[in-house]
């Protein structure tokens, strides 16, 4: 995972309000806790990605994580394991 460039970020994100998430809005909460604990590895357990982040839009993190899936931003590992491919705040 490269860290996120901040420039590339929008406000809304930056500044925690967001009224009607989307699924970009939580893979940011992801990227972003991901880079501010220096994990560039990019792979995290699906329970991090509920402790850590507050947005929902299915009633389930896993659901809304496997949608992240299709949308080819994430790969599943094995069990609760998820890789981030790609994200749209990569720093060049």
């Amino acid at each position: 995972m490269k860290p996120i460039d901040i420039k590339k970020v929008k406000i809304k994100n930056l500044l925690g309000l967001i009224d009607v998430p989307t699924y970009e809005d939580i893979l940011f909460q992801i990227v972003n806790f991901m880079n501010d604990e220096n994990r560039l590895d990019g792979e995290f357990k699906s329970k991090d990605a509920y402790y850590k982040t507050n947005l929902r839009i299915n009633s389930e993190m896993t659901d809304d994580l496997d949608e992240l899936v299709k949308l080819g931003y994430l790969e599943k590992n094995k069990n609760s394991s998820y890789r981030i491919i790609k994200h749209l705040w990569e720093s060049d």
